[in-house]
Parts: C-alpha cells; structure tokens; sequence
C-alpha cells in the first residue's frame, strides 16, 4: 500500500521538526512576512500553534528589527527581546535564555525569520549562519508553495461563484429567446443569439472541467492509499 502524499504544510513543519532536533533547541519558529509587512508563524515545534495563529509580530519588534533591516544573525538574550513572540515561550525556559535569530531571504528582500532556542546563556551554541540560511531558504521555498495552494483552493469556489453562476443565467435567457417566450426574433439575430449561446456552453464547461481538476486528483490520491 502506498504511502499518502505529504502536503506542503506537513512538509514545512517536519522540516522545522527536524531543524529543532538539529540544533537540539527546545522551539523551532518559522516566521513569515505577510502581505500587511508583519512577521506570522508559518510553522513551529516546540510551542503551541493553535496559539501562534492570532499572533502578528512587527518586524521593528525587538531583535528583530535588526535582524531584518541588517538582513544579520542575532542573539535575542531573553524571550522578553522576541517582542509579541514573546508569551508564546512555555514559562518553564529560564528568563536568562537566549534566541538565535537568522533572516529568511528571498532575492532581493527578508522574507521572514527562523527563530531556534532557548540556549543556556553561558553556551557557545551558536548555528552554523551558512547552514540556517539554507535551512530557512527551504522553509521560504515551502511556504511559498504552500500559499500558491492556499490561493487556488479559495479560487476554485470563487471561480465557479463569480463566472460559472451568471454564464449559466445568460445562457438560460438566451434560450428562452430562441424558444420563442418573447416573441419571434430575426433569422440574423437568431443566428447571434445561437453563437452566443454555444459560447456560453463551451465556457461554462471549460470551467466545470477545471473546478473538477483538483477534485478528481484527490479523489485518485484518496484510491491510492
């Protein structure tokens, strides 16, 4: 029996896993920049996500102002310097523990911040900055997939609300035309009316298909479980 395919979502977050255990930190947050310009966890280990949703921390919050304006690797020396972050630190981590936090960069921009700790403020730990980066570059990347899902499965519905609902209410009218409900029309504009018609049909189909994409992959995915 085949193994289900992961989502991008499962993904991201067994690869924050996997960043904690790494690192051996307690916590393993993955912030991005979302599109008002604040930092929202995408993924997290360690912390509580149902939490972490209401979350928005702003980007001049903190070590992470620095950490984003100087596109640098900070140490954060306590919770209390993670801004809005901060009441999602279990209170079991000692208040004189630090945070590693290592921009997420795209081409030309900060994305986001991975944020890895509590170390013990006397250690050196300290992640390899090279190997962080790629790490969060992988999470973007991730993230950046999971989103582009995101937005397909609310425009599917939007899709079929907005174009196939009224095709289908102008198609049903000029039917009615045709059929004679408003009187006799010309052999002209009977001929417009028809391509008009057949158009409305092709569309609304051409949509139909694409609305049942999605659907009919999950349903193979489902079969092959």
């Amino acid at each position: 029996m085949d193994n289900p395919a992961l989502s991008f979502e499962e993904i991201l977050n067994a690869t924050i896993r996997l960043l904690r255990h790494t690192w051996k930190a307690q916590a393993c947050i993955f912030l991005q920049v979302d599109d008002h310009g604040e930092l929202r966890v995408r993924a997290a280990d360690g912390i509580s996500l149902s939490q972490a949703a209401a979350v928005a921390v702003k980007t001049s919050e903190g070590s992470f102002s620095k950490c984003i304006s100087e596109n640098k690797m900070m140490v954060a020396e306590n919770a209390a310097s993670l801004g809005s972050l901060a009441p999602l630190i279990p209170a079991d981590f000692k208040s004189g523990d630090k945070f590693i936090l290592s921009p997420v960069t795209g081409e030309t921009r900060v994305l986001g911040v991975l944020v890895l700790g509590p170390y013990s403020a006397q250690s050196e730990a300290h992640p390899q900055e090279s190997d962080l980066r790629s790490a969060g570059a992988l999470c973007a990347v991730l993230s950046a997939h999971w989103r582009m899902y995101e937005w397909m499965a609310s425009f599917v519905p939007q899709l079929n609300h907005e174009l196939r609902t009224p095709l289908t209410t102008v198609q049903g009218t000029i039917g009615m035309v045709l059929g004679g409900m408003f009187g006799e029309v010309g052999k002209e504009v009977k001929v417009m009316l028809e391509m008009a018609q057949e158009g409305c049909e092709r569309t609304v189909r051409a949509i139909e298909d694409y609305v049942k994409a999605p659907k009919a992959s999950k349903d193979k995915d489902a079969n092959s479980k």
